[in-house]
């Protein structure tokens, strides 16, 4: 080794070694000493979507309301031999979060900071060095300080109240944030590709609230027919007055109307700038529903829906969108916040799942991958203490075999051929096949019901 390859091993040495390789490239030195600057991609400002779009907002708490229904289920082992620890201390600290919030609330903020900011962080509480509350803390005001090592150095958050500045380990925040290619430390938000369609709808509206202000609306107009005729400032007073008196209000509609002056009745219809209004209004909130990825129907615009197809858009928003972004949150849960729970280098709880089983949206699904389930068991693909142990329940004695079903027999020239004895199995009398045939029968059936109990255990989780 020269010389100069030794210096610059004690000097990465020094600085931590090089566990984040491209850490040089990345980190700037502003960041490393006053925490990374994300104003760019989450601006404080964003916040104030959610009280001035109407868009947004609808946009925003419906996703929240789903994605707050699933309960986060944490497991020990992988997808076949996993089993739940419920009552672990990361899941208790779960539940409980802290003496003011409650888990579903926390879920709901989560929620709402991720399709704002496109980010929300947990401040963990560790009193003994272990965590026993979680606190959810602004993203917005909280900032990673990047290091060329270790990917984060610590967390400064600046306090609102007077600029204090307070500084986290690493150990003790949370991150979840959608993926930025733009930047590796700031979040990407729905909101900053939804923010024109939202600031468009924001102008319409507030341009149509002035033209109603502001502006003179009529039902209609009743003029003079004819050229040559004018009516004195009397007589068109007492016209109007007449009208408003005998026709005005449901209980006068469609009265007639017996005039002592020729007059001629011109309704004021919408204009032209009325329907782009209105098409525009509609526009913008589909806008904003592809950036959330929320079928437009389920947000009242309801010109495609109809109630045979309401259920598919309800699955659509599940399965493309509230799914995924879940399974993102409870990969970080397994990354950051799991490890802190460590007992004697071992971890409790390694795996994190959110429960879809009481979805309504979702148990079509479920149904047909029972019955494709159920389809390889019954042609042998699959035996029973197999497909238990995929859905993480405990083995059976009778479940390592094939449980065939057997009533089935050859058939040539319309006549049924008798099945031959295996060689360590002697031919059975007669008559008793049949009374074979009906006892393995009823054990299928026994089988296939325990098997619609374990469905119905696997979806529920009761008794495991």
């Amino acid at each position: 080794m020269s010389l100069l390859d030794e210096i610059r091993g004690r000097f990465d040495r020094r600085r931590g070694g090089l566990s984040w390789p491209a850490g040089r490239a990345v980190v700037e030195p502003l960041d490393r000493a006053f925490g990374h600057d994300d104003s760019l991609f989450v601006p404080e400002e964003y916040g104030d979507y959610l009280a001035t779009s109407n868009e947004i907002y609808s946009a925003a708490s419906l996703r929240s309301r789903l994605a707050s229904t699933p309960l986060l289920r944490l497991y020990h082992g992988d997808s076949e031999s996993k089993r739940e620890v419920s009552s672990s201390p990361a899941a208790r600290v779960l539940n409980y979060v802290n003496p003011f919030w409650t888990r579903r609330r926390l879920s709901r903020m989560d929620s709402l900071c991720m399709d704002i900011f496109g980010e929300t962080a947990w401040a963990i509480h560790k009193p003994q060095g272990q965590p026993e509350e979680i606190w959810w803390v602004k993203p917005s005001r909280l900032s990673p300080v990047p290091d060329e090592s270790n990917y984060i150095d610590r967390w400064i958050y600046e306090s609102n109240v007077d600029g204090e500045k307070i500084v986290f380990r690493t150990d003790e925040i949370v991150w979840f944030r959608y993926p930025n290619p733009l930047d590796e430390f700031s979040a990407m938000s729905p909101l900053a590709a939804a923010r024109l369609a939202a600031d468009t709808a924001s102008a319409m509206m507030k341009a149509n609230r002035n033209l109603h202000k502001q502006g003179v609306q009529i039902a209609g107009i009743v003029s003079p027919k004819g050229d040559r005729i004018r009516y004195s400032r009397d007589q068109a007073l007492e016209l109007a007055d007449d009208l408003e008196r005998r026709f005005a209000g449901s209980a006068n509609a469609h009265r007639w109307a017996v005039l002592r002056y020729e007059a001629e009745f011109k309704p004021v219809t919408m204009s032209p700038k009325d329907a782009e209004f209105i098409l525009g209004l509609g526009l913008t909130l589909r806008q904003v529903c592809n950036a959330y990825g929320i079928p437009s129907p389920l947000l009242n615009d309801l010109e495609h829906a109809t109630l045979a197809n309401i259920r598919e858009f309800q699955t659509a928003i599940w399965e493309h969108s509230l799914v995924p972004d879940l399974a993102l949150r409870a990969d970080e849960i397994v990354e950051q916040f799991l490890p802190m729970f460590s007992r004697n280098g071992r971890l409790e709880a390694d795996h994190a799942e959110y429960d879809f089983s009481n979805i309504a949206a979702l148990q079509k699904s479920k149904m047909e991958t029972w019955d494709r389930d159920r389809q390889a068991l019954e042609v042998g693909a699959i035996t029973i203490n197999e497909w238990r142990k995929r859905n993480g329940l405990p083995p059976v004695k009778w479940g390592d075999v094939f449980w065939a079903p057997v009533n089935k027999a050859p058939v040539k020239d319309g006549k049924t051929m008798p099945v031959p004895p295996t060689p360590d199995q002697p031919a059975e009398p007669d008559g008793a096949e049949d009374e074979q045939l009906g006892s393995t029968e009823q054990a299928w059936r026994r089988v296939m019901a325990a098997l619609e109990m374990d469905l119905t255990t696997v979806n529920g989780h009761g008794g495991h």
